[in-house]
């Protein structure tokens, strides 16, 4: 038998793999279907077939699984924002933590590696503060195939503002913002005003941030995180900080009156200018932060610190730390590393680099930035071996 599309036929499902899709197998062929669970016998549809694996949509579950539980979005399996709403909230914690071991094993070729328990959000839905609609006309999400664009008022994942501000948006630009703040504050935008500074209170401090700059959807996940690298921090027994990729300096800011001195690197020229009126509106004495790019600044950076007293914190984007980064790192190699990521398959490209270039990993703690989504941020401490 060979496999095509349009044909339907029933498999059982071996894995959940990282994004959120089911592994079956077929006519030697892996199949990946979405909404699935380990163990449940689903029939599918065969969408495409490539040379080693095809894609199938979900038609009807047979044998459910016991961590299955009705979805609260009309529009899930429709909207391609959500993959997990299929899922009791404490498997969804246990999967993610599954796969990064997984990855980490793949990727990483570590047997063994240091995965701790995901740290749950406070909040299960209503949590993100910030969502991006798409036009012109209604405002809606992509489809599960990015084919077209599914009208919607409402997200079960936003916060109640944000809902309440999108149910008023009846012509929306080809791509608007909603972002909301601590406050329950909110802005919609096509374009973000360049001179609009919103106020943002994390762990008892208040930041102010361009409305259009980068800034966590889940406020109280980044401040777990920022917590458990306070604690890093500690007990490294560094007194110096650099904060890669720093954005408005949020790490930096938040670790500030743990160190001696901070630096900063953005290439934001904005988010730089914010993060150093925000060191200065927290009464921080010497800090200092740079606009410019992290493959270039970097170098610079720790040439003025002492190696064995500094802690680098990277949050680079989604691609991981460019080659210049870890030559960098090669060569100077500072006594700790702090990697925030939110792209596993990439954390473990680069802790493995790390690892041949004389460092330790210690422990990676994932953080559920993201729930019913596949998505996940990490924190991966290294130390010079």
């Amino acid at each position: 038998m060979t496999l095509q599309p349009g044909q339907r036929l029933e498999i059982e499902i071996a894995d959940v793999a990282f994004g959120g899709d089911g592994l079956g197998r077929a006519d030697g062929f892996v199949i990946f279907v979405p909404f699935v669970l380990t163990g449940e016998r689903v029939e599918v549809e065969i969408v495409s077939v490539h040379k080693r694996f095809a894609n199938a949509d979900l038609v009807r579950v047979i044998t459910p699984s016991p961590h299955r539980v009705e979805p609260r979005c009309r529009l899930y399996t429709q909207c391609a924002g959500c993959q997990y709403q299929h899922v009791t909230y404490r498997h969804q914690l246990e999967l993610k933590q599954k796969q990064f071991r997984d990855i980490f094993q793949r990727i990483g070729k570590m047997p063994d590696p240091p995965i701790a328990p995901v740290v749950g959000s406070p909040r299960e839905y209503n949590y993100r503060n910030k969502l991006v609609v798409h036009g012109p006309g209604a405002p809606g999400f992509w489809t599960m195939r990015g084919k077209s664009i599914i009208p919607v008022n409402h997200c079960p994942i936003a916060r109640e503002e944000v809902n309440a501000k999108l149910a008023t948006i009846t012509d929306a630009d080809k791509h608007t913002t909603i972002r909301s703040n601590s406050a329950g504050e909110v802005w919609s935008f096509a374009e973000p005003p360049v001179d609009l500074m919103i106020n943002e209170v994390i762990l008892g401090k208040t930041l102010r941030a361009p409305v259009g700059s980068f800034f966590q959807v889940n406020r109280e996940v980044i401040e777990l995180a920022l917590q458990h690298t306070r604690q890093i921090f500690l007990d490294s027994g560094c007194k110096t900080l650099v904060d890669a990729y720093c954005g408005i300096g949020l790490f930096a800011l938040l670790l500030g009156d743990l160190a001696d001195h901070i630096y900063g690197i953005e290439f934001d020229p904005n988010a730089i200018k914010a993060a150093n009126e925000n060191a200065a509106r927290l009464g921080l004495q010497n800090y200092d932060f740079y606009p410019g790019k992290t493959e270039r600044l970097l170098f610079y950076t720790l040439r003025m610190c002492q190696m064995d007293n500094t802690c680098l914190i990277l949050d680079p984007p989604r691609s991981g730390c460019a080659a210049p980064v870890l030559k960098t790192l090669r060569e100077y190699r500072p006594k700790k590393l702090i990697y925030i990521s939110c792209a596993p398959p990439m954390l473990a490209r680069d802790v493995k680099l790390l690892s041949n270039q004389g460092y330790r990993l210690e422990r990676i703690t994932p953080f559920d930035m993201f729930p019913q989504t596949a998505h996940c941020e990490a924190v991966a401490e290294l130390v010079r071996k």
